[in-house]
């Protein structure tokens, strides 16, 4: 006679998530809310994440772009307002439109802009010039002029006997100097910030605040440095920031015209600084 007893199942362990260790019995976990079953990704699974994450937020970028040009300083009075949920937080929305920018204008920088630094073959040897400064080769001995001793002394170790390493340094200078400027705008873009705090100082406003405007002031500048040439992108940058501090800060326009010329002169030395470092950090990293 068989035993009732011998043919219940043994109970099984319960399902626990593989993520975070936490009893799951469902379909998904309670704690962390990844999926509890194991099995190979499938087509439809990739095709389903594309549609519902990616379109998602790739509306949402759509959205703040559109605010961005379409009406200056918006997208900062609803941050700043907590309305935030529609639109890309700032700094992902400057990070995201910076790394395409960037991209962008190294390519360029690399097929159609004339690259500042010369390369030139001459009977006494090569001669490599960048904006009045020189390095060149006279019978295979390292001549550095127009640069700081310092600079020299770091061109004349490393270059000293090679003279296709460094044709081969500057045939890229561009894009280095692109790269490198990128990483510039990260520090430029707390000092805007600064200013904003000083001649604002009377609104009472937190650096924080300003810093989401700088964000959003910088994202509009990358785009229509992609997309604007010459005059009009001279043109639309003053008047665009002009605009946007009317709608995030208010005031007459008298004084705004003044904040905005002693911000703009200002701003304007520190990129052109951080512009001669950046090119240094170009030529000698």
């Amino acid at each position: 006679m068989t035993d009732d007893a011998s043919l219940t199942p043994a109970p099984t362990a319960p399902m626990r998530c593989r993520n975070c260790d936490t009893e799951a019995p469902g379909k998904y976990c309670p704690e962390c809310g990844q999926e509890t079953s194991l099995h190979p990704p499938s087509v439809g699974e990739f095709v389903n994440h594309f549609f519902g994450n990616y379109v998602a937020v790739k509306s949402t970028l759509a959205q703040s772009l559109w605010v961005l040009v379409s009406k200056p300083g918006q997208l900062t009075v609803d941050y700043l307002a907590g309305r935030k949920r529609r639109y890309v937080l700032p700094f992902k929305l400057y990070l995201t439109v910076s790394i395409v920018a960037l991209l962008f204008i190294s390519l360029v920088a690399g097929t159609t802009m004339e690259s500042p630094v010369q390369l030139d073959t001459k009977p006494d040897g090569s001669v490599i010039s960048l904006n009045g400064m020189e390095v060149k080769y006279v019978g295979g001995k390292f001549v550095c002029a127009g640069m700081p001793e310092r600079v020299c002394n770091h061109l004349r170790k490393r270059f000293d006997h090679s003279p296709g390493e460094l044709k081969a340094l500057f045939s890229d200078f561009p894009q280095r100097l692109v790269k490198f400027w990128g990483y510039a705008m990260f520090a430029l873009l707390p000092m805007f910030a600064g200013l904003l705090k000083l001649i604002y100082r009377n609104r009472g406003r937190l650096y924080g605040e300003h810093l989401v405007f700088a964000l959003h002031v910088h994202t509009f500048w990358l785009l229509a440095v992609c997309v604007l040439m010459g005059s009009l992108l001279l043109i639309a940058i003053p008047v665009y920031t002009l605009l946007a501090m009317r709608r995030v800060y208010g005031g007459r326009w008298v004084p705004r015209l003044l904040r905005g010329a002693f911000l703009g002169l200002i701003y304007a030395l520190l990129m052109l600084c951080m512009f001669v470092f950046v090119t240094l950090v170009a030529v000698l990293v």
